[in-house]
């Protein structure tokens, strides 16, 4: 009887070690490859997501951060409903989105960001609402 228990804690202790193990792999590789800037981790990045309700030509879109910025331009949107921008991010710092059209500039409020932030905002009546944070 005791040598069964010893052999069933040591599979569920070896069960427990291989499932840290896959979870750090995951937490450091990051699988969302869209989601990375090369040479940096990914709790060193920003990476805004926007939706773009509003059927309107778009010249660019860019994300302005306190470490920078990312630009798509018009013919890599195409009918694009979703966009993602990304940017080095070390620290805490502000951020904002401009969509750039042939008539107008429309941009978010500046809001609050912290290396490894995914907010997802969406475009719609020409004002930008967040819709989810983390």
């Amino acid at each position: 009887m005791k040598k069964i228990s010893f052999q069933i804690f040591g599979f569920i202790v070896l069960t427990c070690l291989i499932i840290s193990l896959v979870g750090l792999w995951f937490l450091e590789t990051d699988c969302n490859n869209d989601e990375k800037v090369e040479g940096f981790k990914p709790h060193q990045i920003i990476v805004v997501t926007l939706e773009i309700e509003d059927n309107i030509d778009i010249e660019q879109i860019i994300l302005i951060s306190t470490e920078g910025t990312d630009t798509i331009i018009g013919s890599q949107i195409d009918n694009k409903k979703k966009i993602k921008l990304k940017n080095p991010q070390f620290g805490e710092g502000l951020f904002s989105i401009c969509v750039y059209t042939p008539t107008d500039t429309l941009c978010s409020q500046e809001s609050y960001i912290e290396g490894g932030y995914r907010p997802k905002l969406k475009l719609k009546n020409n004002v930008f609402e967040t819709i989810e944070w983390h």
